[in-house]
């Protein structure tokens, strides 16, 4: 699986070097056709001209085949090499029918060499730079001179080579501009995802850590929870307890069940996997009445009635996002000072449910946790596992102050 995720993204940026050589390359043929048509070739031999259209037609040519096989997603792991080959016979065969070596232009096969030292290997880099210097030195004694440029150019008091210099320039300005920087933002992007590849890394590692002392305590917790159940029964049992007092204990029975429960559920992986699919209100509702299981004296209302809101689609998420919607409703309800609010929206793609609280707010400065933090306002170990749920999801989770309080918004895709 990984080795095909890299082979992919290799051939992502191979595909997208060759959309940039293609639309470079563009360029510069309509540079060179718009010049030829305004010098005019007249005075130049039948088969000189036949030369010079034939190989810009071909590196017109292949420049559309660029943006054809990009377009279709088609890339061999060396065809950028041998388009950067292409474009040096093809740019010496132009320059070869319009004056050699003497055409300033011919500074631009240095083009194709900073493409490939750019994305290319050494070896590659070195091979083309080896054939570039080849061709201009071949260049230096054979070519065919463009007497059409000169007559033009000796009329306006210009010399070929200035304006040819001025011309490469232009070139060479507009492959900075374009490859060079684009590239360069490539590279910044990468570095951008490899730092957060990075961070998501040191986050699992906690995650794990968490997860191993979880299973840990879990084990360990078996035992009393099973001492605490059983002494609760027997105490209801007792004839010198008033009523208040059983339904104390009746509470705390119902309390261990629920935790006994929830430890059987860490020993079967399988069923933390999927919950039934239901509609997406029914999932929210089993999640609130689960959570009043767990916090009887917790209060919440819903912004307009509960039978006002429209059903949704059908859904099936697994058991952790209940449990993570579950930590971010206990944290609202511990620093609210009334009853919370919920709100539930439904959008093309995803479904968004909002807790607001009454309390004092988070921190201007408040980040998501990156790792086990301790906190007095419950935003610590809870809310860094219910994040870490919902983005493995394809959803997310955003806090805000408001003038109540807090705002929680927690955005969940229909389909995971």
């Amino acid at each position: 699986m990984a080795i095909d995720i890299a082979r992919t993204q290799q051939q992502s940026v191979i595909i997208q070097n060759l959309k940039r050589l293609a639309i470079l390359r563009l360029i510069v043929c309509c540079g060179i056709a718009l010049a030829l048509i305004f010098i005019g070739l007249e005075e130049t031999p039948p088969m000189q001209r036949f030369m010079l259209w034939g190989a810009l037609t071909a590196l017109t040519a292949l420049s559309l085949l660029n943006l054809w096989r990009a377009k279709h997603g088609q890339a061999y792991a060396n065809e950028l090499f041998i388009y950067l080959i292409a474009d040096v016979i093809l740019i010496a065969a132009i320059i070869f029918v319009s004056g050699g070596a003497n055409n300033p232009f011919i500074t631009y096969l240095l083009v194709p060499i900073v493409i490939s030292a750019a994305t290319l290997s050494w070896l590659t880099t070195w091979m083309l730079c080896m054939i570039a210097m080849m061709l201009y030195g071949i260049l230096l004694f054979f070519y065919y001179p463009l007497p059409a440029l000169d007559h033009h150019l000796a009329m306006a008091g210009l010399s070929f080579h200035i304006i040819g210099m001025w011309f490469t320039f232009i070139l060479s300005a507009l492959l900075i501009a374009y490859f060079v920087v684009d590239m360069a933002f490539d590279l910044r992007q990468k570095e951008k995802q490899s730092a957060h590849y990075r961070e998501q890394s040191i986050q699992n590692e906690h995650l794990m850590l968490l997860a191993s002392q979880a299973a840990s305590t879990a084990h360990e917790l078996g035992s009393p929870l099973t001492t605490i159940k059983i002494l609760s029964s027997d105490l209801q049992h007792l004839s010198e307890l008033d009523q208040t007092s059983k339904e104390d204990l009746q509470l705390i029975h119902q309390q261990v069940h629920i935790c006994q429960q929830k430890l059987k559920r860490l020993s079967q992986p399988s069923k933390l996997d999927m919950s039934e699919p239901q509609s997406a209100m029914s999932f929210l509702h089993d999640t609130t009445q689960q959570w009043l299981l767990l916090q009887p004296k917790a209060q919440f209302v819903w912004r307009q009635p509960f039978e006002q809101y429209s059903q949704g689609p059908q859904v099936q998420y697994p058991l952790v996002l209940m449990q993570a919607i579950i930590n971010l409703l206990d944290n609202a309800n511990n620093a609210s000072k009334k009853a919370i609010e919920l709100h539930v929206t439904w959008e093309k793609n995803h479904w968004q449910l909002t807790i607001q609280d009454y309390g004092k707010g988070i921190n201007k400065d408040f980040i998501m946790p990156k790792q086990p933090m301790d906190s007095d306002h419950g935003l610590g170990i809870g809310l860094l596992l219910s994040h870490s749920s919902v983005l493995r999801l394809g959803g997310n989770i955003a806090l805000e102050n408001n003038q109540q309080g807090c705002l929680t918004c927690i955005t969940v895709p229909y389909h995971v």
